[in-house]
């Protein structure tokens, strides 16, 4: 047999539960059998008190019904047991050196599970960091790539962006360059049906000119010239004369063009229109004037404008009421506007306008083949200003050219 040195952990385990078992064992037994002992010496001592009252009780019944009482021997008292004495001993025996290293055996064992527990634990919650820093790397990476999207997405929109306003560039270059040709093909072309033997050529100029070498102008073929000589203002309704006009008027004369005049009018009322007729009148009084004065009226439908809230029959009215006094002052009056406003009577009664006076159509045509015999307008014209780009020898800018047909 063997020693229980020899055993190994778990016969020792399975010695050490057997022992326990048999020791818990012996111990209920020894209690069990206390309580029984003590159960039963008070259950004797009930018993034996009870004999003993009952036996007392009839001594005294019968001492009271024998009339004298009898002689007896006294008997020795029953010797009552006093069991106050007896005390009831519960032995635990102590745990021997097997029990010991069995309890031993045991703390070991619960200590080992809790460590086995504490490790697992540990294993779980570094695999639960580690699991948050691969989320978490992961997010950064989808973050980073989302970024790297965007910023390609913007730097492809600026390359789109920088294509698009290159090539609105270019196609602008473009079309500047094509109008540049078309002004110039059109300037070319005036020149060109200048020279007809039957075209008056007429410029019309401003203090917008500068100052003109009007003898320069009279060498290049130039005839004749329309000179505004004042305007009234649009937002005070003040007259005022242009910068120029005095130089103008003497220098073309003198250099032996045929001269006009016109009005930038504003006039509100027929009264302003009158008005202003009569300060243009006094104005070129003291000039050669061989050729019309001409009643200008534009920029009408802006809100800015005095007249922005005039009908086109207030307007024609007022027109009417300028030429009219210019013509009463003995001068011959001309009307201006362009051929979009007066054809169909647009924006002017311009009908009516032309059984009375001279009509000065703008229209800037690239087809000149009719130069000569006039535009096609089925109105009335009497001078055609055909373009606003001509150059002429003596002027620093462009200036209006017209045909005359009068």
């Amino acid at each position: 047999m063997k020693s229980y040195n020899d055993l190994d952990y778990k016969q020792k385990a399975a010695l050490g539960e057997k022992r326990r078992k048999i020791r818990v064992l012996r111990r209920r037994i020894l209690i069990g059998c206390a309580v029984i002992g003590v159960l039963f010496i008070g259950f004797g001592s009930f018993v034996v008190a009870k004999k003993l009252g009952t036996d007392l009780q009839e001594d005294e019944i019968v001492a009271y019904e024998q009339p004298e009482p009898e002689i007896v021997e006294p008997q020795p008292e029953e010797e009552i047991e006093n069991f106050d004495d007896v005390k009831i001993e519960v032995v635990i025996n102590e745990p021997d050196e097997e029990e010991k290293e069995t309890k031993e055996l045991e703390k070991k064992q619960e200590e080992q599970k809790k460590a086995e527990e504490a490790k697992k634990a540990e294993e779980l919650k570094k695999a639960e960091e580690q699991k948050k820093l691969e989320e978490a790397k992961k997010a950064e990476e989808l973050k980073k790539a989302e970024e790297e999207k965007k910023a390609e997405e913007l730097k492809k929109a600026e390359e789109e962006r920088l294509a698009k306003e290159q090539k609105e560039k270019e196609e602008q270059e473009a079309l500047e360059k094509a109008k540049a040709e078309q002004e110039k093909a059109a300037q070319e072309a005036a020149a060109k049906a200048n020279e007809g033997p039957n075209i008056k050529k007429v410029i019309d100029v401003s203090v917008f000119q500068g100052s003109i070498d009007w003898a320069q102008v009279a060498a290049s073929g130039v005839d004749c010239a329309i000179i505004r000589v004042g305007l009234r203002k649009s937002t005070t309704g003040e007259i005022l004369e242009d910068g120029n006009a005095k130089y103008n008027l003497s220098e073309a004369a003198k250099n032996g063009l045929k001269v006009g005049a016109y009005f930038f009018s504003t006039a509100a009322t027929q009264e302003e229109a009158i008005e202003e007729a009569n300060w243009v009148a006094d104005y070129i009084s003291g000039y050669s004037i061989s050729l019309p004065v001409v009643f200008n009226c534009e920029n009408y439908e802006k809100p800015t404008s005095r007249q922005y809230n005039l009908t086109k029959d207030e307007r024609s009215n007022i027109a009417m009421a300028f030429l009219g006094q210019i013509q009463n002052r003995g001068y011959t009056p001309m009307f201006y506007a362009s051929r979009s406003e007066m054809v169909n009577n647009t924006k002017w009664n311009t009908s009516q306008i032309e059984q009375s006076y001279m009509i000065w159509l703008a229209w800037y045509s690239k087809d000149l083949s009719t130069l000569e015999t006039g535009p096609n307008y089925s109105g009335k014209c009497s001078m055609w200003q055909y373009t606003d780009k001509a150059i002429v020898p003596g002027a620093s800018k462009p200036v209006d050219m017209s045909a005359a047909y009068f």
